[in-house]
């Protein structure tokens, strides 16, 4: 457990203490990554110019023999990430540009060769090309969001879905896994299902009431001076 608090358990070959929690390590390095663009600036251009050398690395990775740059470079997920920042650069702009829908028709090329692999090593038995299908109307929707075609959707509980969103993935498995295995057969599968997601949304957001809401000012603080530090170095 203590390992875990690092976030590198995996590296240090050591379990997860929630299956779902592989994901954090995935997440760090990008991080990590993107890190490097932050110090330099990140410019459009540099962003976009980041987005093209990642992916192009990804590729490469596999063929290098190298185990430290498939580690870095994460070939499987750099598409989705790689996917995520080209959006952004599209709601920053406005508008689709060449570049950006570019990095975005080759993120979707990537992530489609590798979902075979990706779902293959899952476990869950999901067709990779339904999988790919809901990929393509994320994007679709994500293209939308991007462009401000859906910023008159103003609905009051969609900041609560998204502050709950995180503290939710963090507890839905573990205990939501144990509560539907102990009650299914009493409850009936319909009831239990909705009443796990009905008692993970109260725990997740009584995670962020009582523990985000008041860390956050606290750690917003500490990053603070170092951030406007590392933004000193970098102009």
């Amino acid at each position: 457990m203590l390992t875990n608090l690092t976030m590198l358990n995996e590296p240090l070959g050591v379990q997860p203490v929630d299956n779902v929690y592989w994901t954090l390590w995935v997440e760090l390095r990008f991080y990590l990554l993107f890190s490097l663009v932050v110090l330099v600036g990140s410019s459009y251009r540099r962003v976009a110019t980041f987005c093209w050398v990642w992916a192009l690395g990804s590729v490469m990775a596999p063929a290098s023999g190298i185990p430290l740059l498939d580690q870095l470079l994460m070939p499987r997920w750099a598409p989705f990430f790689i996917a995520g920042i080209a959006f952004y650069l599209v709601r920053r702009s406005g508008r689709f540009e060449g570049e950006t829908a570019g990095i975005l028709a080759l993120s979707w090329l990537l992530i489609q060769h590798r979902l075979p692999e990706i779902m293959a090593g899952q476990g869950h038995g999901i067709n990779w090309k339904v999988c790919l299908s809901a990929i393509t109307v994320m994007y679709a929707v994500m293209g939308l969001i991007a462009v401000g075609k859906l910023d008159w959707i103003r609905w009051r509980w969609l900041p609560v879905a998204g502050v709950i969103s995180y503290p939710l993935y963090l507890v839905h498995q573990s205990l939501g896994v144990r509560v539907i295995w102990r009650w299914n057969e009493q409850w009936g599968a319909w009831p239990t299902l909705l009443g796990v997601i009905a008692g993970m949304a109260v725990i997740a957001w009584l995670m962020h009431r009582l523990i985000e809401r008041p860390l956050t000012p606290l750690l917003r603080r500490a990053i603070a001076p170092r951030a406007e530090q590392s933004q000193k170095l970098a102009s």
